[in-house]
């Protein structure tokens, strides 16, 4: 009986275990089918779960494939011929974007023109931490860039009319002075990805030079942005793009257009950069039109002409001041006067870069026509609301965009909310440590203001110095400071004066980044 027990007891284990693994597979299969049932989620996020980064790298479509089968037209008495192509499925979205950009029209070159310069100097704007970078910023090839970059944007200057019309999305800039820190953020944020690449054109409205201590980097940037893309950068001319002002030693000391020159280049070769670069400077457009609605100077509109027939224009009167300007020869010096140009053509160019909004304890004071004298003295002009409707009624205008004028929020709107003054660098113009620096996108009926926090720092340039120190032995921060890279950093509030120092009477209020305007 014990040997027949012992003969049976594999026999009932057997079954046990079957009927356990048929269990098993039965719960298998049920949860095999509650896994393939739709899932749904009636909850805000709770739909499909977070895969591990381990799952997504083993996606079944990370490694799948799509045939594209293609016929070309087959030649007369031949055959079609049959192309298949192999790519993966996730690579499509980058090969049709490619695709696209490829067709797309390319920017037209002048005969024999090469990217290499341009596309030098806008390397060494977006990576001043190279070694390679601060000797070349310091050396005669620099100049000799410089030069050439002066002479190819001021042929391209010379042959755009005064008065520019463009289209929107255009991004509009202010003054700029020499300073490379806040023109790193707006490349950083704006052109991130390359001119080309960028939606919408940029306008800047002059006042390059002076004051900042990086003259000659963002000068020789803004001609290489110009050089490689002419239909998406313009340039205006603002009153420091004249020899007068920004040779003007005396003044500006160290912060002077030719001073810096001189420094860096020597007292030869020095002056031979600053003239080249004034020469193109009097070949840029004065003023701009965007989609015939905003009108867009340096400083402000100019007075008409007296009235009856003029030397360069036998119905002067019949023109509007638009028209006038486009008289105005493609090469003037201004400032000084240019002898060779009618003196009524000079004075409408000169009052373009000089003149401001009057204040609003000065509309009073105004004569009929709504213009009188600049707080600035030296013959400058202001023009109130009386003129500035005039000459809006006058072009078919709704607004103006202007710069000239420091103001410690970037942006301000004033005269019944008709003109915007833009000032693009919040350093150099007594403004306070918290002063920002902004522009403005006109997109069709939008207007949008954007502002700089003073709390933003980006990475390539501290306060006033010209070349990051992050990392630097200071063996470099020696030979960079000998070059003026790098200055000692000095209180906003310095104690160097200028005519340009007086505020308007507008005030916008902004405790953000970005501030919305919307007609």
């Amino acid at each position: 009986t014990t040997r027949g027990a012992r003969r049976a007891a594999p026999a009932d284990r057997a079954g046990a275990l079957e009927a356990e693994n048929a269990a098993l597979r039965k719960e298998v299969e049920e949860l095999r089918r509650k896994v393939q049932m739709p899932r749904r989620s009636t909850s805000l996020g709770g739909g499909r779960p977070k895969r591990s980064a381990e799952k997504r790298r083993r996606h079944l479509l990370r490694d799948s494939i799509m045939h594209t089968v293609q016929e070309d037209d087959a030649p007369e008495g031949g055959k079609a011929t049959v192309r298949i192509s192999r790519n993966k499925i996730s690579r499509q979205a980058s090969i049709g974007t490619a695709n696209v950009l490829t067709a797309l029209p390319s920017t037209p070159r002048p005969k024999g023109f090469s990217a290499d310069l341009p596309l030098r100097v806008i390397a060494v704007f977006r990576e001043p931490l190279r070694v390679e970078h601060t000797e070349y910023l310091g050396s005669s090839g620099f100049a000799d860039d410089v030069l050439e970059l002066a002479k190819l944007a001021g042929r391209r200057f010379e042959t755009e009319p005064r008065v520019l019309r463009l289209e929107s999305p255009a991004y509009v800039f202010g003054d700029t002075h020499g300073n490379l820190e806040d023109l790193h953020f707006f490349s950083d944020h704006i052109w991130k990805l390359g001119i080309s690449l960028t939606a919408g054109q940029l306008l800047f409205l002059g006042d390059y030079v002076d004051r900042g201590m990086s003259s000659l980097e963002v000068v020789a940037y803004l001609l290489a942005l110009k050089c490689l893309e002419p239909k998406k950068v313009w340039l205006l001319r603002g009153n420091h793009e004249t020899r007068d002002v920004n040779g003007w030693e005396e003044h500006y000391g160290d912060r002077s257009f030719l001073w810096q020159c001189k420094h860096r280049f020597g007292d030869e070769l020095g002056p031979v950069v600053w003239e080249g670069v004034n020469a193109c400077f009097d070949r840029m457009p004065l003023a701009a039109v965007i989609d015939e609605e905003i009108f867009c100077i340096h400083g402000g509109f100019p007075r008409r002409p007296p009235p009856g027939p003029r030397p360069f224009c036998a119905d002067a009167d019949r023109k509007t001041r638009l028209e006038l300007l486009d008289m105005v020869p493609n090469v003037i010096t201004i400032n000084p006067p240019d002898q060779r140009v009618d003196p009524d053509l000079q004075q409408m160019a000169s009052e373009c870069l000089w003149s401001d909004p009057a204040l609003e304890e000065q509309e009073d004071d105004l004569g009929e026509s709504g213009f009188g004298e600049s707080l600035r003295g030296g013959g400058t002009v202001c023009f109130g609301q009386t003129a500035i409707e005039q000459f809006l009624r006058e072009i078919g205008c709704a607004f103006i965009m202007r710069a000239h004028e420091a103001h410690a929020y970037g942006v301000s709107l004033s005269k019944r909310a008709t003109v915007f003054t833009i000032f693009s660098t919040s350093k150099d113009h007594h403004q306070g440590r918290m002063a920002m620096c902004g522009c403005i996108l006109v997109d069709v009926e939008k207007i949008q203001v954007i502002n700089r926090s003073p709390h933003y720092r980006n990475h390539y340039v501290h306060k006033r110095n010209s070349m990051s120190l992050i990392g630097l032995p200071q063996s470099e921060i020696s030979k960079r400071k000998q070059l003026g890279l790098v200055v000692d950093d000095l209180d906003d509030e310095d104690a160097y004066g200028e005519e340009e120092d007086e505020d308007g009477d507008a005030y916008l209020a902004s405790d953000g980044e970005e501030d919305y305007f919307e007609d």
